[in-house]
């Protein structure tokens, strides 16, 4: 952001809008009132970066890490290494290097949220565009061509191609868009291109008009050929080429980026070990190339995919991603539905929603839950239930039947982004595709659970920009577990017997103190307290690796607050 006091007016407006300011008042007003919110922002960060790292492993905070790690010996340092996904090899002096990296990497550090949700200053943003028709009307094309023509379509074939080239070696990352456009009352078309880097609006040219589509279509392919070195007559046997554009393939009905992303990163996972920073260039530039980035004008060697904590993010978003689409269908505009709208939408989640009453039993349990298993090491913000509701999957209780007598059934927190409630109210939890890679996941691909809130609210990914958060809490059927003290990124391939794993938490809650439900589900509601194991985790961990031991009990909406 520019010097506050070089903004004018309604820039000054703006920013105090977007912090929830008032924005009234003269300029001189609006500025100091800018300054002081600045300020308070700027004590807030220094707070937090205080406080003791909030991660869910073992670890000193990252302002006194290098020191911390120093006084460590190698053997405790290969340890802590290991428990964080992290390679354990080599010197001291490189074990503290790369500990060190993978702190300032942490994927708590909401300020670099992915998705771009979190606070200003986020240094990556995904590349979006509006729907129109059959395919996207280039955002940046005129409103007087907006209104008055559309994407050629003939057949199956849509005349649309957005090709991009990442290469982070040589700092690229920029695309190219072709479109034929029909005018909406036939009879003329036009060839539009834009080119540029990836976040900018770059270079536009419209050829045209044409008055025969088989025309307008030629120098489209004529284009495409010139770009990718193949024909768009066989594209669907494409076939990257050395130094050209790749083509982004869309169905135009369901999007298969994330199947493609995934595979990617699952190429990843394989080498990130091996300290080869030029595979690691090329495959983080092919990521990117399928996913596309707005990186500004920042250099590219700066986003290389090279430690665990930024593949996980990575493949976080790329989840997210498919939930989006989910999201996307479920809001699509359907002009013939006759009824209201919203409650349209809410039937097609397929998933019953009962408001639990303020101050009922049912209420006050999982009010007293929440409040006891916030953790210490979580202090940086407060949490308010902003509602309750008893939610019913459909198809849910009968699957869930036949462990509906399992020993072991425990009421447990889980956490996720807004973005990922119509995918999960939906279609229900789910485990990571097997083209996703197992290196993201601490004890396998499966889907993970808490006994303490603040662990699993920590993955809603709330800010003080965005302070509205999601949980469930859910009926697992854990029956007989298998108990690690640190990471294992297979254990989903249980022992016979075990029907789930337990990482097992320095702290959790009293056991003694659980209530338990007239149906034998155990809530472990009690206050939190040191356990005999110690492991690599701070807090209980729950994996199942089949969805049916689940059963959605509550979803719950809370509100987070920020330094109170």
């Amino acid at each position: 952001m520019a010097t506050i006091t070089k903004l004018k007016v309604d820039e000054l407006r703006k920013e105090l809008s977007i912090r929830g300011l008032d924005i009234t008042g003269t300029k001189s007003i609006l500025v100091r009132r800018l300054e002081e919110e600045n300020k308070k922002q700027k004590l807030s960060g220094d707070k937090k970066r205080l406080r003791v790292d909030d991660t869910d492993s073992i670890g000193p905070g990252k302002m006194n890490a290098v020191e911390e790690y120093k006084k460590m010996s190698v053997k405790e340092l290969r340890e802590v290494a290991t428990s964080r996904g992290i390679s354990s090899t080599g010197s001291k002096k490189e074990l503290v290097e790369r500990l060190c990296d993978a702190a300032a990497d942490s994927p708590n550090d909401k300020s670099k949220d992915d998705l771009g949700v979190g606070d200003e200053g986020d240094t990556e943003k995904l590349v979006t565009a509006t729907k129109k028709g059959a395919a996207v009307l280039d955002q940046y094309l005129s409103d007087d061509i907006k209104a008055r023509y559309h994407v050629l379509q003939q057949g199956d074939e849509i005349y649309d191609a957005t090709l991009n080239q990442t290469n982070v070696g040589n700092n690229n990352n920029k695309y190219y868009v072709i479109q034929v456009l029909e005018n909406d009352s036939g009879g003329n078309f036009l060839v539009y291109t834009r080119w540029g880097r990836v976040g900018a609006k770059g270079g536009t040219k419209i050829n045209g008009p044409f008055t025969s589509a088989d025309d307008a279509t030629s120098e489209f392919e004529s284009k495409f050929y010139e770009k990718t070195k193949n024909h768009w007559s066989n594209r669907k046997d494409f076939v990257c080429q050395p130094k050209q554009y790749t083509w982004l393939e869309m169905d135009y009905d369901e999007n298969g980026k994330e199947s493609s992303g995934y595979d990617v990163l699952k190429r990843i996972s394989d080498v990130i070990g091996q300290s080869n920073r030029t595979l690691l260039e090329d495959l983080s530039s092919q990521f990117y190339t399928v996913i596309p980035h707005d990186f500004g004008f920042k250099k590219m060697r700066e986003f290389v995919i090279d430690t665990p904590q930024k593949l996980k993010r990575k493949i976080e978003m790329v989840e997210a991603l498919a939930e989006i689409e989910v999201a996307t269908k479920i809001l699509e505009d359907n002009t013939d539905i006759q009824e209201d709208p919203l409650y349209y939408q809410y039937e097609q989640l397929r998933c019953k929603l009962v408001p639990v009453e303020v101050g009922s039993q049912e209420f006050l349990m999982i009010e007293n839950y929440m409040k006891n298993t916030h953790a210490k090491t979580h202090s940086g913000y407060a949490v308010d239930i902003v509602q309750v509701f008893r939610a019913s999957r459909d198809g849910e209780t009968e699957r869930f039947q036949k462990f509906s007598d399992t020993s072991n059934r425990m009421l447990l927190w889980h956490g996720s982004r807004l973005t990922n409630w119509a995918g999960i109210l939906s279609q229900g939890l789910r485990i990571a595709p097997p083209e996703a890679p197992s290196t993201g996941y601490m004890f396998g691909k499966g889907v993970y659970f808490a006994d303490m809130f603040s662990k699993s609210a920590n993955y809603c990914y709330a800010s003080s920009a965005a302070r509205n958060g999601v949980l469930l809490l859910c009926e697992v059927a854990l029956g007989d577990m298998n108990e690690l003290l640190s990471a294992d990124y297979y254990a989903d391939k249980l022992p016979p017997g075990k029907l789930s794993t337990k990482g097992v938490g320095a702290t959790a809650p009293d056991f003694a103190k659980s209530q338990i439900l007239e149906d034998g589900v155990v809530v472990p509601l009690g206050k939190p307290k040191a356990q005999r194991k110690q492991g690599s985790l701070l807090y209980n961990e729950y994996i199942v690796y089949n969805v049916e031991q689940i059963r959605m009990r509550y979803v719950i909406q809370v509100e987070f607050n920020y330094g109170r």
